[in-house]
């Protein structure tokens, strides 16, 4: 069976991926930093941490952090990257924020896949619904 990380797997799409792919049988690694927009100030109470407790191999770590990434990596054949920041509005005013954890974050996944030996085969990338905007209207 394959080992699959899920990067942001204890968000609302990562943590039930990481549930389902789990009642499969694979091999779940999350990465996720449990931010306090998500999980609140107590994220070990969070119910969508719960959710995967236990379940999954759980790595508390930050994409943006080269030796979290490395750690994260090592052993899978597979990676599901859905850790992002979210808030369309926030991300209007806080874009250096979104930037660097949604575009630097990325870089750094695909620089060490480019440059350091591993055994990941396919890597699966989502975007933010940050790109998305605020809704239905005419530019």
């Amino acid at each position: 069976m394959e080992n699959i990380l899920i990067t942001g797997g204890a968000g609302f799409i990562g943590s039930n991926l990481a549930l389902s792919l789990f009642k499969r049988g694979y091999s779940v690694r999350v990465m996720d930093s449990l931010s306090a927009q998500i999980h609140g100030e107590k994220p070990e109470s969070s119910p969508l941490f719960l959710s995967i407790k236990d379940k999954v191999e759980f790595v508390c770590g930050d994409v943006r952090n080269r030796k979290d990434w490395e750690k994260a990596i090592e052993g899978q054949d597979i990676i599901v990257h859905l850790a992002a920041e979210t808030g369309t509005g926030q991300s209007m005013y806080e874009v250096e924020k979104y930037v660097d954890v949604n575009i630097k974050g990325t870089a750094i996944l695909l620089d060490l896949l480019a440059s350091k030996k591993h055994t990941v085969k396919k890597v699966l990338v989502a975007s933010s619904r940050a790109v998305y905007g605020e809704g239905a209207y005419y530019c």
